[in-house]
């Protein structure tokens, strides 16, 4: 949990699949107001902790995930 809260990036970024759903990288940089290079470590850091799923491209919350980004949103 530490390693989400720990940075603003990566919280808005759960924040935005949780309430859009799945969504491409470029996508998602364009939402989030930050260069792609940063959203794909970001992705990467993410993925790598089963946080988010990559299929094809498109990234979306595992169930680990959902329940990160729920258990934030409630702070």
């Amino acid at each position: 949990m530490g390693f989400i809260t720990g940075n603003k990036n990566r919280q808005k970024l759960l924040a935005l699949l949780g309430s859009k759903g799945e969504m491409d990288a470029a996508r998602i940089a364009k939402n989030m107001h930050v260069v792609k290079p940063s959203v794909d470590k970001i992705l990467a850091e993410l993925v790598e902790k089963e946080l988010l799923s990559e299929d094809g491209g498109v990234y979306d919350l595992t169930e680990l995930g959902t329940t990160v980004e729920r258990s934030i949103h409630a702070i």
